[in-house]
This record gives C-alpha cells, sequence and structure tokens, in this order.
C-alpha cells in the first residue's frame, strides 16, 4: 500500500502558524487587545508577512473564528453507514462534540468570539456563511440518513439547530457562562436527546 502525504507550502505553512498564533492572541487578549505585533512574533514571522496574508487583524478574526467552528464541525463528523443503529451514530457525534467543548483554550476563545459577535453580529454572518460551505458535520450525517430513506427531514437546517440546541444546553453554554457542569450525567442526557429526536425524524415503515 503506497501512503500519500500531503506536505504544506512554506507560505501555506507560515499562513498557519500566523492563524494558530492569532488564535492564542485572541484567547489571551480579546479582540480589542490583541496586536498585529504580538501575532507577528507568536508566530515568527514578520509583520509584513502577517499582513500578506491578512491584511487586517478584522480578517484575522473572522479566519481565526471560522477556524474554531471549522474544528468544532470536524468532531461533529461521523461518517454514515445504514447499517449500524442511528443512535449510535447521533451518539457518537454527540460524544466527540461533548469532549471537545472540554477543552479550556476552545471554550475561552468561543467566549470572545461571542462577545465579538455581539458587538459586530456581521461579523457572525460573514464566518458562519464560510463555515456552512464546508463538508462534514452533523448537516452531513443528517442529508445522508435523509437520502438512505431513514430519516425524514423536511428542513434539515432546522433539524441540526434542534438537536445542538438539545445538546448545548448541557455541554456547551455551562461551560462558556460557568454554570457548572453535568459531564456526570453525559450519557443519559446524550441518550435521551437523541431518543427524543428520532422520535420526531425517524421514517417508519
Amino acid at each position: 500500500m503506497v501512503q500519500v502525504v500531503v506536505t504544506q507550502s512554506r507560505s501555506e505553512q507560515k499562513r498557519q502558524a500566523v492563524l494558530d498564533a492569532a488564535v492564542a492572541e485572541f484567547q489571551r487578549c480579546g479582540f480589542s487587545g490583541a496586536s498585529m505585533d504580538a501575532i507577528a512574533e507568536l508566530a515568527q514571522v514578520s509583520k509584513r508577512t502577517v499582513y500578506n496574508h491578512f491584511a487586517s487583524k478584522e480578517i484575522l478574526f473572522e479566519q481565526a473564528t471560522v477556524l474554531l467552528w471549522s474544528r468544532s464541525k470536524s468532531a461533529a463528523t461521523v461518517p454514515f453507514d445504514a447499517k449500524r443503529p442511528l443512535a449510535d451514530q447521533l451518539a457518537q457525534i454527540a460524544r466527540q462534540s461533548w469532549a471537545y467543548y472540554q477543552q479550556d483554550d476552545f471554550i475561552e476563545l468561543a467566549r470572545v468570539v461571542m462577545a465579538e459577535y455581539i458587538r459586530q453580529p456581521e461579523r457572525a454572518v460573514a464566518a458562519m456563511t464560510q463555515l456552512e460551505q464546508q463538508e462534514g458535520g452533523l448537516e452531513s450525517w443528517l442529508k445522508a440518513a435523509t437520502a438512505a430513506g431513514l430519516l425524514h427531514i423536511p428542513d434539515l437546517k432546522l433539524a441540526a439547530s434542534q438537536f445542538w440546541g438539545l445538546f448545548k444546553t448541557f455541554s456547551f453554554w455551562p461551560k462558556v457562562f460557568q454554570l457548572g457542569s453535568y459531564d456526570g450525567q453525559q450519557q443519559q442526557i446524550i441518550d435521551s436527546n437523541v431518543a427524543m429526536f428520532l422520535a420526531l425524524y425517524t421514517r417508519h415503515p
């Protein structure tokens, strides 16, 4: 078996280094306090290199936001398997996402992002538009399950929002606002949420 190794160009490596440094800087200082000089220093590149890849701090923040949510989307990506119980697959999506939400760096940046979204909601729209164009995530799984005739979902976007609404009430929002933890009830919550979701959308003969 031949293994194909995909390598990044030097320019791509520098761009990724800048983006990773920006995520760390936004976590540490927030949007208003973040400095392009500090980001360049963290990335170990020149300030000119930073601006060659990202014309402004606003654009860099938008891309850091897309990176944040795309990683969340990756955590929620499970290949659809028509032979495997739907409940097991949805529970796997929920467990993987729950684990991702436990990461302190994710929660810290999520707080920064949401604060900036409140201040300038147009940034949220731009970031979410980019994210919706990416493959994967719960939406892809729901689309495949619907195409296989196992689910009946007239509105995929609405169904995905309903699933995350059930789930994030216990796994995400309490972490963001430091309202306690439901980790000890994780399996019970996931099982009951999945059962409610499938009770609505499962296609019956």
